[in-house]
């Protein structure tokens, strides 16, 4: 005898209907500070690279570079949160949000591309060092710096839990940081002469840019293969299932993943005796998973010993 429920548990994040979707919609307001953060990049873009070859420095037109990408970076987290708010469909069961987490995926994954061919292209300018202007440079870069904190603050006053905007947020933290040092580099070469520290310093926030870059890619991946959420364990939940319900025995098959941050799911079964095999026991366990454990949507089935 078997009692199988696929009932939702009881959470602001379900629904129903089984043509809804089971996940909240992104907030519209995330849509609205990328595309204009998205204008102002793009705007500005142009003037940085042209700059960068006019005064003959990697470290500004690698920055330049950086805000293309990140303009092209911010219209694909668009797009994440635009297919997200598509309702979930007979072929699309869960709906789209995992869309955000593969806009995600592929900012991580372009970024890193990008900060490795910074490096590349400081390591050519090391080996064949050129004359820079320190003072045109430092003007262009502190317009820069200016562009770059507005956008910036305009993204992290956005949910930074979700990861399609922290990852939008992520280019401009790196596009601040390669200003600063653009900033940096013009001052020491206007008043010292050492070209040198254009390409050093290039390297430096390359380096930033990765690391930030493959947390990123490695966190969307790992929700993109059905990995356990980062802060979950399974084992622990098993355990605390079996102190907090004694007459639940041998759990087992169990499986835990999310379709976005912070939408988990569950499939689990477990043994019981005949008088637990009911639908109160299972709204009794799919709720405490739900309020204990931030499990939104769990599948129990029941089994006899």
């Amino acid at each position: 005898m078997h009692s199988h429920t696929h009932s939702e548990a009881t959470s602001s994040h379900s629904h129903n209907s089984p043509h809804h979707s089971h996940m909240a919609k992104p907030d519209g307001k995330n849509q609205k500070k990328i595309v204009f953060a998205a204008a102002l990049t793009f705007s500005y873009m142009t003037i940085e690279i042209v700059g960068g070859f006019w005064v003959n420095s990697v470290a500004l037109i690698a920055d330049g570079v950086h805000m293309l990408t990140d303009s092209i970076a911010l219209m694909i987290a668009w797009w994440g949160f635009h297919v997200a708010q598509k309702p979930a469909t007979e072929r699309m069961t869960f709906g789209y949000q995992r869309a955000q987490i593969l806009t995600a995926f592929v900012n991580g994954a372009a970024l890193l591309l990008i900060a490795a061919g910074i490096i590349a292209m400081a390591i050519e300018r090391m080996v064949n060092p050129q004359e820079v202007m320190g003072a045109q440079m430092f003007v262009i870069a502190i317009i820069g710096l200016i562009i770059n904190l507005i956008v910036f603050s305009i993204l992290h006053s956005g949910n930074q839990k979700n990861m399609n905007m922290r990852g939008a947020t992520l280019h401009f933290l790196g596009d601040t940081l390669a200003s600063v040092a653009v900033i940096t580099a013009a001052i020491i070469i206007y008043f010292s002469g050492w070209n040198i520290v254009d390409p050093l310093l290039s390297i430096l926030v390359a380096c930033i840019i990765g690391y930030n870059a493959l947390k990123l890619t490695f966190s969307a991946a790992n929700i993109l293969l059905e990995g356990v959420p980062a802060g979950y364990e399974i084992q622990a939940i098993k355990d605390d299932l079996g102190k907090q319900f004694p007459y639940l025995e041998q759990i087992h098959h169990i499986h835990l993943w999310a379709i976005a941050e912070e939408q988990v799911l569950m499939t689990l079964h477990a043994k019981t005796d005949l008088a637990h095999i009911n639908d109160q026991t299972l709204r009794t366990i799919k709720t405490y998973l739900n309020d204990h454990h931030a499990v939104h949507h769990v599948t129990l089935q029941l089994e006899t010993k």
